[in-house]
C-alpha cells in the first residue's frame, strides 16, 4: 500500500489501476519503476534504476568522446 508522502493518480483505494494489484510504488509495472531510487533496498525499481543510470552514463561518455 502507498504510505509515502505523495499520492498516485493510479491508486484506487489501495489498488493500482494499471497492474490491478495492491499499490506498491516501484513494483514492476508501476509508472515509477526504474525511474527513481527508493529508500527500501528491496524495491525492484532500485536495480532497474541503477541499470538505467549505468546506461545513461555510458551513453554520455560515448557522446563526449565524439566531441
Amino acid at each position: 500500500m502507498n504510505e509515502g508522502g505523495w499520492s498516485c493518480p493510479h491508486d484506487v483505494r489501495g489498488v493500482c489501476d494499471i497492474i490491478k494489484k495492491e499499490c506498491d510504488p516501484g513494483d514492476k509495472g508501476c509508472v515509477l519503476y526504474g525511474k527513481v531510487k527508493f529508500a527500501n533496498p528491496q524495491t525492484p525499481s532500485n536495480e532497474a534504476f541503477e541499470k538505467r543510470m549505468e546506461r545513461k552514463m555510458k551513453q554520455m561518455l560515448e557522446e563526449s568522446k565524439k566531441e
